[in-house]
């Protein structure tokens, strides 16, 4: 026991003198503030947004419960969103954001996830690009009870032996969806998807129980080339009915003059839209806004091969085309837990649409007999905080009642009409009372901002010009400033912005930070008035100092490249990095911090803030191993108003995330409180009990073991007047944890070694 707790006091001791460490541990936050908007609660309002949404179903926490995945194509890696379903009632599912089990899947997942159980095992399987075309992750659970999580495992790139090229990959194009299902009806999952051209439909069928393979492998073999006896051409319309479709031949038809130029492009969704047996498809298109549906005649003609025999060019249901700018992609998948497959669809194409992006149509009907209802165009999407396209959160107390209200704005949202982005400001006011937080968007056109008819920035709040009232900044995509002079009576009162602007200028011409201007007012220099520090679209951090002048601040650049900082991806693939940087405290020490966000979406911390413009020290390289994919903006400040801090991180998806420091910097705070508990055994391997003296636990108790790195990774409640309980820790990796316990007569914590 003397060795444990002398390593518990070493590790203690290395992580204090780091000063800030510990507290540089931000987690999801468990219990987001509410958010309210159009008269309803917003039920997944912390989820980041999204743009290309990918639903899957699966039983992420192993209960037995379908929940629902997400996979957002909206960067250059896709990010994943998990949404846990509380509620085992059929046909009402109730989805809940959680963020905690998303570092479980793998890291870089390129153009599409799908999840399918390929070996059988009831554990789903993970699919996406990869290196080829088609890559695959074996799917397994790790921990138990409360921390099961679903996980993956690499297992391999599909390929096949060709007799002309030898081993050659399952072709996918970049930027299409392949469907994956069982084509054959023999068990395994089979791979169909358009080939190089985009003509012809390729049918790599699994030959695993043909050749008498284990469940847990797959052998692809080329069946066919083109699958469906379809060929796609220019028009919405596909010829049918080929005849010279063969196996292992190498064309299917001669050529028309008339072929695709676009090679990638192509969404394929094989479903039994009619339930006779065999898979019919909607397919989708780079060059049209609908999909098209083609009806497979193999069972009602008896057909040899599978072969489509009518066609809807704009397909609909009950009344209601579906619609998407570019490119639909259809998902047949129970997203209602009733058992009977929805369809719900998305934009493939990056950079359309990012709003009216997820579109539902609810199946009232059965399988064998569907009956699809159109529900909505912006599921999910609708009940998120969603600004469009690369959300940028602010917080700042607009209507000076001492709470912190949320601003958030963005590169804007897609319009259909134009094939172009149009921002609009967006204002949630803090309606925080007593322990309840919650948020109320009241404006949604802050400042008319939408009248701009342009793409949006950064807003920031500060007093500019020295004469005590907070001003207005927000950066453009062209990289000026522009200044909104405060004109109200006083400080104790809601700003007044005029709706004119005032480009800022240097001294010598307007100021200009060379595109994608994401300004924050401090005062770098210390001399009383606040300066400007501004990223730009090239990985910058550019500092004007700010001189003096009323009505209009007068502003002089100092650097473009504060700190001698610039960011650029590992490897220089990415010439264009979006720095977004926040400087503030970040903990309770009330040291302040330089955040950057990157369009790689992580974010960079920098020590150095009042030490002069050069030689700041970069502390983290994945700020909290905090990783959105796509343009991070960070922003920190106590919004709940308990005295530790939250971040709010703006994506590429529109939305935003946020993450909370749940324990103080110093460790003392955190193992602070009374020696009124015990734990044992101690090293302990699957299960701990813990006893209190005798009334600690009269009006019960909250029990959460904690990770060093302040994850909680169990929590129970206690009834009152219990003398011990247990806790199962026989999923937990082995290490070091704390085991905390609150009640009416205060906090204790003892240090719990788990050893294997």
């Amino acid at each position: 026991m003397r060795n444990i707790l002398k390593s518990t006091l070493i590790l203690f001791s290395a992580i204090a003198t780091t000063g800030s460490a510990y507290a540089q541990e931000y987690l999801p936050y468990g219990n987001p503030p509410k958010v309210e908007a159009y008269g309803r609660d917003l039920q997944y309002a912390w989820g980041g947004g999204f743009n290309n949404p990918h639903p899957n179903i699966a039983d992420v926490n192993g209960d037995d419960i379908n929940d629902l995945v997400i996979f957002d194509r909206s960067s250059r890696y896709g990010t994943v969103r998990v949404f846990i379903n509380e509620s085992a009632i059929v046909g009402n599912p109730k989805y809940v954001y959680n963020g905690s089990y998303e570092k479980n899947f793998p890291p870089n997942l390129f153009e599409y996830v799908k999840l399918e159980d390929y070996n059988r095992d009831g554990v789903k399987d993970l699919f996406h690009f990869g290196n080829d075309g088609i890559s695959i992750y074996k799917g397994y659970y790790k921990g138990s009870g409360s921390q099961k999580a679903l996980a993956f495992q690499y297992y391999r790139e599909l390929r096949y032996n060709s007799k002309f090229s030898g081993s050659v990959n399952v072709y996918v194009g970049r930027g299409d969806l392949p469907s994956i299902v069982d084509v054959d009806k023999d068990g395994d999952l089979d791979f169909v998807a358009y080939d190089f051209d985009g003509r012809f439909i390729s049918y790599y069928k699994n030959c695993q129980v043909e050749n008498g393979l284990p469940k847990d492998s797959i052998r692809v073999c080329y069946a066919d080339q083109c699958w469906g006896r379809s060929q796609q051409e220019y028009e919405r319309t596909l010829k049918l009915g080929l005849k010279n479709c063969l196996k292992d031949q190498v064309t299917c038809a001669k050529s028309t003059g008339a072929e695709k130029v676009t090679h990638s492009g192509n969404t394929v969704c094989l479903l039994d839209y009619d339930g006779d047996g065999d898979l019919d498809m909607l397919n989708g298109n780079i060059s049209f806004s609908d999909i098209q549906f083609l009806k497979n005649g193999k069972s009602d003609y008896g057909l040899a091969a599978d072969s489509f025999i009518t066609q809807d060019t704009v397909w609909g249901s009950n009344g209601k085309d579906l619609y998407m700018p570019v490119m639909p992609a259809a998902f047949w998948i129970d997203i209602n837990n009733d058992g009977n497959n929805d369809l719900v669809f998305s934009p493939m194409m990056l950079g359309t649409e990012n709003y009216k992006c997820f579109v539902y149509y609810k199946n009232l009907g059965t399988n064998a007999v569907p009956n699809y209802s159109y529900q909505t165009d912006t599921f999910f999407v609708g009940d998120m905080i969603d600004a469009g396209q690369s959300s940028v959160p602010t917080v700042y107390d607009y209507n000076k009642d001492g709470k912190l209200d949320l601003f958030v704005f963005s590169q804007g949202y897609y319009q259909a009409s134009t094939g172009k982005l149009r921002a609009r400001i967006l204002y949630y006011e803090n309606t925080s009372t007593g322990s309840v937080n919650s948020f109320k968007l009241v404006n949604d056109d802050f400042l008319g901002y939408w009248a701009n008819n342009t793409v949006g920035g950064k807003l920031a709040f500060g007093d500019l010009n020295g004469d005590g009232l907070d001003d207005l900044l927000i950066g453009q995509n062209d990289g000026k400033i522009a200044f909104y002079k405060n004109t109200a009576t006083s400080a104790n009162v809601a700003p007044v912005y005029n709706t004119s602007s005032v480009l800022l200028n240097d001294q010598t011409s307007t100021l200009d930070v060379g595109d994608f201007a994401t300004p924050t007012i401090y005062d770098i220099d210390g001399d009383g008035k606040n300066d400007i520090v501004s990223g730009n679209q090239i990985g910058n951090i550019v500092y004007y100092k700010n001189t003096g002048g009323t009505p209009v601040p007068q502003l002089m650049k100092i650097t473009d490249s504060l700190g001698g900082i610039h960011i650029s991806e590992e490897g220089g693939n990415i010439q264009t990095t979006y720095t977004t940087p926040f400087i503030g405290k970040t903990d309770n020490t009330g040291k302040p911090y330089l955040l950057i966000g990157s369009t790689t979406g992580i974010i960079f911390r920098y020590d150095g803030i009042g030490t002069g413009i050069t030689g700041y020290k970069r502390l983290d390289s994945m700020y909290c191993k905090i990783n959105v994919k796509d343009k991070a903006a960070p922003v920190v400040a106590d919004i709940d108003g308990d005295g530790r801090m939250e971040m709010l991180v703006g994506n590429g998806g529109g939305g935003i995330l946020l993450y909370k420091q749940y324990f103080n910097t110093e460790i003392q705070n955190v193992l602070g409180g009374n020696s009124n508990i015990s734990v044992y055994p101690n090293p302990a391997n699957s299960s701990v009990t813990i006893t209190w003296e005798n009334g600690y636990a009269a009006n019960g108790l909250q029990i959460s073991l904690v990770s060093v790195t302040g994850q909680t990774v169990i929590t129970k409640q206690v009834n009152a007047g219990a003398e011990n309980t247990q806790l199962d820790v026989s999923g937990l990796a082995q290490g070091m944890y704390y085991c905390i316990v609150k009640g009416a007569a205060g906090q204790s914590v003892a240090p719990v070694s788990i050893v294997k």
